[in-house]
């Protein structure tokens, strides 16, 4: 059976000012949100601290599911989000240049 995947865009609202509690997670937060993009659940992760913003798009097979990946996070509990699902997202991915052998 074949599974249907959807992408999800995560708005999440930081708590600001930052606490020594919050940034104690921070590399903690790291480490979760660079294991799920090498797992390709995560294919971006966009930060205004100045806003106290986070933006997350999320490959998943339902909200649930991305409910699930965000309550993995060490931060989770210190912040809210919102999740909304995409039609499209187009992106400019970064790709290294062919090389020719002439």
């Amino acid at each position: 059976m074949i599974k249907v995947m959807f992408e999800y865009m995560i708005e999440m609202d930081l708590p600001v000012p930052f606490t020594d509690e919050f940034l104690s997670l921070v590399p903690r937060q790291r480490a979760q949100v660079n294991k799920l993009m090498n797992d390709g659940i995560i294919t971006s992760y966009a930060l205004s601290i100045e806003e106290g913003r986070l933006w997350i798009t999320a490959i998943g097979e339902s909200e649930v599911h991305i409910r699930e990946v965000i309550d993995s996070f060490p931060i989770a509990p210190m912040v809210q989000y919102k999740i909304n699902k995409l039609t499209f997202h187009n992106s400019i991915s970064f790709q290294i240049p062919n090389f020719s052998l002439n």
